[in-house]
């Protein structure tokens, strides 16, 4: 048997995705629209995540 080396793979590198999680990053950055995060409230916050578990 050989031994595979396990590789740490960083997602916030990747260049791409699935397009699932592309499609609902898009959603996210819609909504955030360009702001800093300290612009954004903590309410909005909790509805573009919930958002994100909501079946459609």
């Amino acid at each position: 048997m050989r031994r595979i080396i396990k590789r740490e793979i960083n997602l916030n590198k990747l260049k791409s995705g699935c397009s699932p999680c592309m499609s609902e990053a898009k959603k996210m950055e819609q909504k955030i629209s360009n702001r800093k995060v300290s612009e954004i409230k903590i309410e909005e916050v909790k509805t573009i995540v919930s958002s994100m578990f909501k079946k459609d």
